[in-house]
């Protein structure tokens, strides 16, 4: 008999392995486009998804012996959901285990655009010392910070925020007035807060309604001292294009970019040499602590799932027969 198996897209850390180890074993898939991850399905009972890998219906569908998919993050539009709900697949997420990871990178970004630390470092080591100083350092404290999407990431940069002492506004079509106000935010609508916002942070999901959202037409709102960070999904971009536009025209003054419309992304686009861009490739909410987290919530879940449990953090609970959570299928 064929023994059974876990696949990841990805490396994982030691403790994944451990966790899962009673099911079965791990195995990195070696290459991970749609032809070659239906091949690694064969005698898959676990899928680990990392990173952009996507993960549509073909896939799922030829793991005849897929039990569950665990996803190490919170964002599952790279996973044809809908397709392992039909199969009876639960899909094991990791949300509000970077949370706090990722409001710290934005945090980050947000501070190095404003200050100019890049362009401050380059010229201090050119020796050019006040020679090299850029038109403007901004400051944090009286400003006010935009925020697209007040989940949990969102709600751990407000609180950072106000102890830099900025007026705080959001845009979340989800949430009320009251839970934003206890979040400490003003709600506003997604114009307002692209014409108001000194600063701009993206932490919003890619859906069909989020898509493109900063575009050509909202950048011509903004102020042009104005700074987008974007943390959540690239495709909330219109394109890079069009930032890069309002870049060039002194319609913005920076832009942080954690995550791209398509990912590795092409550094041959203008924008990746622009002096008032900072990239990282994906990786604000991998801290140490973090990184924990996310793979023991993931692997903990899958496990509870094969053991015939129902974990809370399942994004399609609807796969599972009807039952209360944390009680057998």
């Amino acid at each position: 008999m064929k023994t059974v198996r876990f696949v990841s897209t990805g490396p994982v850390p030691p403790l994944v392995r451990e966790i899962l180890h009673p099911f079965g074993p791990v195995e990195i898939a070696t290459t991970t486009d749609e032809d070659s991850l239906i091949q690694w399905m064969t005698g898959t009972i676990g899928l680990i998804v990392r990173g952009v890998t996507k993960v549509p219906a073909r896939v799922i569908e030829a793991g005849t012996q897929l039990r569950v998919i665990g996803r190490s993050g919170i964002g599952c539009d790279n996973v044809d959901v809908r397709a392992a709900t039909a199969r009876g697949v639960p899909v094991v997420y990791t949300p509000g285990a970077g949370s706090r990871a990722v409001a710290e990178g934005a945090m980050a970004l947000l501070l190095a655009l404003a200050k100019r630390l890049p362009q401050l470092d380059a010229s201090t080591k050119r020796g050019e010392w006040q020679s090299g100083l850029p038109a403007r350092i901004d400051d944090l404290a009286g400003a006010t910070i935009g925020i697209v999407g007040l989940g949990r990431i969102g709600k751990e940069l407000a609180k950072m925020a106000h102890a830099f002492e900025m007026e705080v506004i959001a845009y979340d079509p989800y949430i009320s007035k009251n839970e934003a106000a206890l979040a400490g935010a003003g709600l506003v609508e997604l114009d307002s807060l692209f014409a108001r916002s000194d600063f701009i942070c993206l932490h919003a999901p890619l859906t069909d309604a989020t898509k493109g959202m900063v575009n050509h037409r909202r950048l011509r709102l903004v102020k042009p001292t104005a700074i987008i960070v974007n943390l959540a999904r690239g495709g909330l971009f219109e394109s890079l294009d069009v930032v890069h536009e309002a870049l060039q025209a002194d319609r913005l003054s920076g832009v942080g970019m954690d995550t791209f419309p398509s990912e590795p992304p092409d550094i041959s686009h203008p924008i990746f040499s622009h002096p008032r861009v900072l990239c990282t490739p994906h990786v604000m909410g991998l801290s140490v602590g973090a990184t924990n987290k996310i793979f023991t919530m993931m692997s903990e879940g899958m496990a509870m799932v094969l053991r015939g449990l129902v974990p809370d953090n399942v994004i399609n609970p609807e796969a599972f027969p009807t039952r209360p959570q944390g009680t057998k299928q």
